[in-house]
């Protein structure tokens, strides 16, 4: 009876897991990725530690409603940790085995670290703070036959001490005379699905297996975690070109309502006075043509349109829609109207050469 008790309660949590791993968007999501236990992560995308600044990882933490936004610890919030771990402040940096990450080598992207503390202990997801959690954030310390290291306990140790593991397990993983653990290298790993033998396809892949020994008790999860869940392959703020309407003619005091609409294809949601349409060719210029309506009308200010849905996430579309009007006083001739995407405050979307030609009769 036991037995069979045990085996269900593992039935149940294989499916559970399934769900959480392939539910809702992020099943849509995985579609576009495929897993391969092989090649996990790019070695650009593993060590590419500006990846995020300490804003953007702020923002992260702000739209997951993560304890961590508001999480500090000697006066640095978990945004700044997270940044100076990646770029090799404290004990993030060291040598051993001629081995030397500082400072000036830095250690990994600030997206791994992320994925990681959600990985391990749920700090991304956690709404509340969690003090079994903390000081074994990044699991660093904590085998699998034994309980964790009090030397590495505390979120800023665990996460400085990660980020030089992961960056010290990629080092080694070509060129260094170890043997195990090397690029073209093999190993096998048991599972609770089953045996799988790895390949390492790269540095990024066997610093992964490294850290975390297992295909689907861990690395499956950093792999979903970082294409699907979070969308770290995309930009934080980034659309495509959709539709804009036609090229206009006006006589002098006519006037016409231009309209374009863009995909969101970056990370981040959209949100109505944040992401807005600017004038561009110069950054912020002001239009030779007079500027009609304000508000929904579309004109928030002399030089930016407010997007007309109250939020966009990824993957929708947004639509900019506003007027304009020739002067009485304008010569004929054709003018070239340039627009560009931004996020205020933020940053400058790509140029993707939004734009009318506008002829006045």
């Amino acid at each position: 009876m036991k037995i069979l008790k045990r085996l269900c309660l593992i039935l149940l949590a294989v499916v559970i897991l399934g769900l959480m791993l392939w539910g809702g968007s992020d099943r849509q999501n995985a579609l576009a990725y495929s897993f391969d236990q092989n090649n996990l992560i790019s070695d650009g995308e593993f060590i590419d530690t500006n990846a995020m600044n300490a804003s953007e990882i702020q923002r992260f933490l702000e739209s997951k409603s993560s304890y961590l936004k508001d999480y500090s610890d000697g006066g640095r919030s978990a945004s700044q940790i997270i940044y100076d771990a990646s770029h090799g402040y404290g004990d993030a940096s060291g040598s051993i085995n001629g081995i030397s990450i500082t400072s000036s080598t830095g250690t990994v992207s600030p997206k791994v670290l992320l994925v990681s503390l959600q990985k391990e202990q749920s700090l991304i997801s956690k709404t509340t703070r969690d003090d079994t959690a903390l000081p074994k954030a990044m699991g660093y310390g904590c085998p699998d036959s034994g309980s964790c290291s009090s030397a590495y306990a505390g979120f800023v140790k665990q996460v400085e001490n990660a980020a030089w593991q992961f960056r010290y397990n990629y080092e080694r993983a070509q060129g260094t005379g170890f043997s195990d653990y090397q690029v073209g290298g093999s190993a096998t790993f048991s599972d609770w699905n089953g045996t799988y033998n790895v390949t390492f396809g790269n540095r990024a892949t066997s610093a992964l297996y490294r850290y975390t020994p297992h295909v689907y008790n861990g690395n499956y999860n950093f792999w979903n975690m970082f294409y699907n869940t979070y969308s770290f392959a995309s930009p934080e703020y980034g659309h495509s070109f959709s539709f804009q309407n036609g090229y206009p003619t006006l006589d002098l005091g006519g006037s016409y309502n231009f309209s374009v609409t863009v995909t969101n294809t970056g990370r981040s949601t959209w949100n109505r006075g944040i992401v807005n349409l600017a004038t561009n060719k110069s950054q912020d210029r002001i239009s030779s043509f007079i500027r009609e309506g304000d508000g929904s009308s579309g004109w928030i200010s002399p030089n930016r349109i407010m997007m007309q849905e109250s939020s966009v996430v990824p993957g929708e579309t947004a639509t900019f829609s506003f007027w304009m009007k020739a002067p009485s006083n304008m010569n004929s001739g054709t003018y070239r109207e340039y627009f560009r995407l931004v996020a205020d405050g933020i940053t400058w979307m790509e140029d993707y050469g939004i734009y009318w030609d506008v002829r006045v009769n």
